[in-house]
């Protein structure tokens, strides 16, 4: 009887205990539903007040109290950006944060905070910060157990918010894939996300319209064609179908509004101002005025301040400077001083003045906007020496434009010299500071180099100060360009001998593999889906292997280059800017520029030079006009010259430039660098065992030529030669015939000291990841390496010789290097790579080879054993047809240059020194 009365008080104590964990379990419900309800109404105000005073009398007993903390900063985050409470609304979020719980609805608001957190950073022009933000909410919200319809609809517009980031930086391709997958999304979930954007209200703005408006925004911020132009008159007539639909709703409104406010200002905008014709003018007018017909007369949502700035654009390109002045006078009356787009308006004035001649006015006006992009909190000193640059990206192309409209203006005026030197110097300043440290784009280039063309060009005759050097300023430039190809060297150099990273790297291959074939199908959907996989894997890597993310953070130094370099090495860097040259001259002790001119003309030289060496009719006279453009004054007592060329240089071996009426190379001994922080790597390698891999298939194809060369498919008899040559050298592991295999070369490569390709290999000049080194002539990728496969490799090898057509050739990449089979080796880990310019002839590669291999066999330098291999060949051949470059000038050492192999003089060095000291101890001994 007693056991049943106590059965008794414990159900009914259990029973006490559920139903006040039920009541407590709807009174944070009942919060937070109350919170959702004031954030539906928009009653911003009541609602923040609200959660203010729950979340001060709030106790956290379990983890349900901190989610509903969680979610009351979620809603409290969102009232704030809706007042425009920026600060605020991040804040919120950052604690909101901080309260989720690892549950499935945990990680899904965590995943909304953050989503959320982005959209006010973009607002406060933290674009990178917005962009970290917005994958991170993708990421959490991509690995919840169950999706809810909600968490779709913030991944969707995850997707398109970071698609315009992107865009924001110049990285347009990056910006179109995100697009897509956001399409994609929504397609797939139509009829749930539909129903999600439907408020109480029956108010809704439908994907379809966003995604139009995205295109429309993705072309109005990067295009640059006709082609672009008409894109973006079809997608606008698509809205405009939208429009007048019976579906068009008025939530709907803005982004037809601004989407033509966008055309207006891409017609305005998209061009140099030198280049803006009076139809550009016209085309931007006419759609900036029908925007703000529909803003002003007709009841449509829209930027106002935005729209007028634009028609203050159009006036001013229309040389309507009194209209154009007294709006840009109303405008910055009526915004707000701490505005973010007040500089933009500031320098619009200062334009419209320098236009109407008015200098103090214009000068008084550029220097206000100086002064509010400054970040620091002591005003600006005189000389500019107290700047703090800003993280807005847009900034630096705003104080470029403000340096430039100084110089186009009032570039006359003596006393003005130095601060427009100093006003490219501070836009290099905040390019660094704001550019977005991802994959360096095309924009991002242009940008910089027209940054650092006016530093170069202002500082002409001007001294550059003590802290702002050429050797200064040229090493930071070289860290944000090239920052990419020292981390993936060096990461695939690291990776080659832990053992433990073989099946990450096996997986990053085969996804490689999987994007060229969705890449010659053709295929858009299947490429966004391979590179999502790759994206995942890479996000994969970066937190299993935290230690490798050490390898990015490398900054070049030309003071610690110089250190490197003897007393007979000269560094020549070549940077083409527009229609100007500049060539930087590095020795031990000093660091010299030139700037010269490259106009259409010194480009139609370098064309013929490379064209009629290509056509075997080397043209001393013409030769000797662009070697007397390229080359700077040279020391006698230089023996060596590293050439880091730029663009359209690439395709030019220096070798036969002319120097006192000789080649170059009977000078010098030559050798490349795609970039200064690739010379003397000092990457380690045991000099005592090195072993080559040899690869020289078999190709089916009897066709012999007399002039056969290692592009297309004939036989090539000289390759076998070179293999058979190679091997009799060094210790090595030849691979002939069928014997060669896609599988064979990527499971021997990674552990070659040397390797040695003597094979057919194509360029593909439209898509260079689909370049490849032909294994199999019959077409079957599945047996041919692609260039886009070499990048997932891991090597060690201290040489690559890839004797093949066009190897170092290929398609400019957005800094103007090229996309080339020399890359693709660098990029996996080999410090050094001798490439081929065009097709060379198969007989003569041979012969060349062979000498190369005999000199580098003695212990001197890769390019010193390529100069005395050339020298020798033309030598031989001399006074007949085989002498001209053509058939000896085709292969040039990239990368590091030191000897493969100890010298055989060094090894006699230590041979006396060790019978010298065993003749001292033995006499020693013998008197003892």
């Amino acid at each position: 009887m007693k056991t049943l009365h106590l059965l008794l008080v414990l159900l009914v104590g259990f029973s006490k205990s559920i139903n006040a964990f039920e009541q407590k379990q709807e009174a944070k419900d009942t919060i937070v539903n109350y919170a959702r309800m004031l954030h539906k109404k928009s009653a911003n105000t009541e609602l923040i007040t609200y959660s203010d005073k729950v979340l001060k009398s709030v106790k956290i007993q379990s983890s349900e109290d901190s989610l509903m903390i969680a979610k009351l900063y979620y809603y409290t985050s969102k009232a704030n950006y809706e007042l425009g409470e920026y600060l605020a609304s991040i804040k919120s979020s950052n604690n909101g944060i901080r309260y989720t719980t690892n549950s499935n609805e945990g990680i899904e608001y965590k995943g909304r905070l953050y989503a959320d957190r982005a959209w006010p950073e973009s607002k406060l022009f933290q674009s990178k910060k917005s962009i970290e933000s917005l994958k991170k909410g993708i990421d959490f919200l991509a690995n919840l157990s169950t999706i809810s319809d909600a968490a779709l609809d913030y991944t969707v517009n995850s997707y398109v918010l970071l698609s315009s980031e992107l865009a924001y930086f110049g990285d347009l391709k990056e910006a179109q894939y995100y697009l897509r997958l956001a399409e994609k999304l929504y397609l797939k979930n139509k009829e749930a996300l539909d129903k999600i954007k439907v408020d109480g209200n029956g108010n809704y703005h439908r994907y379809e319209i966003v995604l139009l408006y995205r295109k429309v925004y993705l072309l109005y911020k990067l295009g640059k064609t006709k082609k672009d132009s008409i894109e973006l008159v079809n997608t606008i007539e698509k809205l405009e179908i939208e429009k007048n639909s019976k579906k068009f709703n008025v939530n709907e409104r803005v982004y037809y509004s601004t989407a033509l406010n966008h055309i207006g200002d891409w017609y305005l905008s998209h061009k140099e101002d030198s280049l803006i014709t009076k139809e550009d003018v016209k085309a931007g007018t006419y759609y900036v005025d029908k925007s703000l017909d529909l803003i002003l007369n007709q009841n449509y949502p829209g930027s106002y301040f935005v729209f007028k700035f634009n028609k203050c654009k159009a006036l001013t390109k229309g040389e309507k400077l009194k209209e154009a002045d007294d709006l840009i006078t109303h405008l910055l009356d009526s915004l707000p001083k701490t505005s973010g787009i007040r500089p933009f308006f500031l320098a619009q004035k200062g334009l419209i003045k320098a236009k109407q001649n008015l200098k103090e006015e214009a000068l008084n006006t550029f220097q206000k906007v100086i002064e509010k992009v400054h970040s620091g909190k002591d005003s600006l000193l005189p000389d500019y020496s107290n700047f703090k640059p800003t993280a807005v990206f847009t900034h630096s192309r705003l104080l470029r434009r403000v340096a430039e409209k100084i110089e186009l203006y009032f570039g006359d005026d003596p006393n003005l010299k130095r601060k427009i030197a100093r006003l490219y110097y501070l836009a290099f300043v905040q390019f660094e500071n704001s550019y977005g440290k991802g994959k360096f784009n095309k924009e991002e280039n242009t940008m910089l180099r027209k940054i650092l063309l006016g530093f170069l060009k202002s500082n002409k005759k001007e001294i550059m100060t003590k802290n702002v050097t050429i050797e200064n300023v040229m090493s930071r430039v070289e860290s944000i360009v090239n920052k990419r190809a020292w981390q993936e060297f060096n990461q695939n150099r690291y990776t080659n001998s832990l053992t433990k990273l073989d099946s990450v790297t096996r997986r990053e291959l085969d996804l490689k593999t999987a994007l060229v074939i969705a890449k010659k199908g053709d295929k858009t959907q299947q490429l966004d889906s391979v590179q999502d996989l790759i994206k995942k894997h890479n996000d994969y890597v970066g937190k299993a292997f935290p230690n490798l993310q050490l390898l990015k953070d490398k900054k070049f130094n030309i003071l610690e280059l110089q250190k490197k370099l003897s007393k007979s090495e000269l560094v020549l860097k070549y940077l083409i800017l527009e229609n100007y040259l500049v060539i930087v001259s590095i020795t031990s002790s000093s660091v010299k520029w030139q700037l010269k001119n490259w106009t259409q003309k010194e480009r139609d030289v370098l064309e013929q030079v490379v064209t009629d060496n290509l056509n075997q009719n080397y043209n001393e006279e013409v030769v000797g006009l662009l070697s007397e453009h390229l080359l700077p004054d040279i020391s006698s007592s230089k023996e060596k010259l590293i050439i880091n060329p730029d663009g359209e240089l690439y395709k030019l071996p220096f070798e036969i430039l002319r120097k006192n009426n000789s080649y170059l190379i009977e000078k010098y001994n030559i050798s490349y660098t795609s970039n200064l922080g690739f010379i003397k790597t000092n990457s380690y390698s045991d000099k005592e065992k090195q072993e080559v891999y040899v690869y020289a298939p078999t190709y089916e194809s009897e066709e012999k030529r007399l002039l056969a060369t290692r592009a297309g498919f004939s036989a090539l008899d000289g390759a076998k030669k070179e293999a058979e040559m190679v091997s009799s050298l060094f210790s090595s592991k030849t691979y002939l015939g069928d014997e060669v295999t896609k599988d064979v070369f990527l499971e021997s490569s990674p552990k070659a000291s040397m390797l040695h390709l003597a094979m057919h290999a194509e360029m593909n000049a439209e898509e260079p990841g689909l370049s490849r080194l032909v294994f199999d002539e019959k077409g079957n990728y599945s047996n041919n390496v692609y260039l886009e496969e070499l990048y997932a490799l891991n090597l060690k090898a201290d040489l690559a010789v890839l004797s093949a057509c066009n190897t170092g050739l290929g398609k400019e990449n957005a800094g103007r290097s090229l996309e080339s089979f020399e890359r693709a080796f660098t990029f996996a880990g080999v410090s050094s790579t001798v490439a081929s310019l065009w097709e060379v002839p198969d007989v003569a590669t041979s012969e060349i080879m062979k000498s190369f291999y005999q000199e580098l066999k003695k212990g001197i330098s890769k390019s010193k054993a390529l100069q005395r291999a050339k020298e020798s060949y033309i030598l031989k051949n001399k006074e007949t047809k085989l002498s001209n470059p053509y058939y000896w000038a085709g292969f040039v050492v990239y990368g590091d240059d030191a000897p493969v192999m100890e010298s055989s003089s060094q090894w006699m060095i230590w041979l006396v020194l060790v019978l010298l000291l065993g003749s001292v101890f033995a006499l020693k001994r013998n008197r003892n």
